[in-house]
């Protein structure tokens, strides 16, 4: 099984526009409105991919539409009711640069009370996990070191946990610290983290590299957008174009990315099949409308190109 946790969850609402002009009205089409939070969405995906899993996390005010949903798909859930109301953000997709404007609430505040108490529902999924995922940006209050101590508590009671981290900045640095068995970095947020300008793949690779040796890490899956992406481990490199799909959103495909390794890696395959995995599950998300997700026809569709 794999748990993902979502300490920020959200509602996120896509619309669309052939051209955004920051100076001048938009006429925006209505796409979607979806429930989100990036382990939310990893779970959601692995689910319609026939994997097991379970989301456990943080709930806010409105947020019961998230539980109904997660219940709808038959999708196991634990999430710890906060104060404070869901984040409700805005995703305009531009339909001529085939790019998505992020436009993303902060989370209300979370105590320590709440925390405590959803490290016991932490603990009662981790003991029965094969994959974690960690991913996703912290609500107010949250310490940025949490992924580390999530990560640490997880090996104590199941050290042949798979460790999956998919953060940012100093949440990324902190939980890398807990030695992840996998990272799943974009470029921009290795950039961002690192404070490096990564030009051409040999800088990426040379970066990855540095991670792996300085923290442990075993594998760094980096997204490289319209390129593709790469995944890099201590003695290989390997390297998988863009599946060539109608884009009709960005929004997700990180998180759809994640799911395609996870399952790859729950069947035993290869790095080489992991990347194809992964990359086919993010050519899946984005060639659907809104927060879309791979299923095993389209998966094995994708596979075959």
């Amino acid at each position: 099984m794999t748990t993902t946790v979502t300490l920020s969850p959200c509602l996120d609402k896509t619309v669309a526009c052939e051209r955004f002009d920051v100076d001048s009205m938009n006429r925006v089409e209505l796409l979607s409105l979806d429930i989100g939070g990036k382990g939310i969405n990893v779970s959601r995906a692995l689910k319609r991919l026939g994997l097991k899993t379970k989301a456990i996390g943080l709930n806010f005010s409105g947020g019961e539409v998230i539980e109904r949903t997660l219940e709808r798909e038959n999708i196991p859930h634990d999430f710890i009711k906060c104060e404070g109301d869901l984040r409700i953000n805005l995703k305009v997709f531009d339909r001529s640069r085939l790019s998505t404007i992020e436009i993303n609430e902060k989370s209300a505040y979370v105590d320590s009370n709440h925390l405590n108490g959803f490290t016991d529902s932490f603990i009662r999924a981790v003991r029965k996990s094969d994959n974690l995922v960690l991913t996703g940006s912290l609500p107010q209050g949250v310490p940025t070191d949490i992924y580390k101590t999530l990560g640490e508590l997880a090996k104590r009671e199941n050290p042949e946990i798979r460790l999956i981290l998919d953060a940012q900045g100093e949440v990324l640095l902190k939980g890398l610290e807990a030695k992840p068995f996998m990272i799943k970095p974009n470029l921009y947020e290795l950039e961002a983290t690192f404070g490096v300008n990564l030009e051409t793949n040999d800088d990426i690779v040379a970066l990855c590299r540095k991670i792996i040796s300085d923290y442990g890490v075993t594998v760094v899956l980096a997204s490289m957008g319209a390129n593709g992406a790469v995944i890099v481990t201590s003695d290989e490199v390997i390297y998988r174009e863009a599946v060539k799909v109608d884009v009709k959103s960005t929004q997700g495909a990180g998180d759809s990315m994640v799911a395609g390794a996870c399952l790859a890696m729950s069947k035993g395959l290869s790095l080489d099949e992991t990347l194809d995995y992964a990359v086919c599950c993010a050519a899946g998300a984005i060639s659907g409308i809104g927060t879309s997700f791979c299923d095993p026809d389209r998966l094995n569709e994708l596979l075959s190109k």
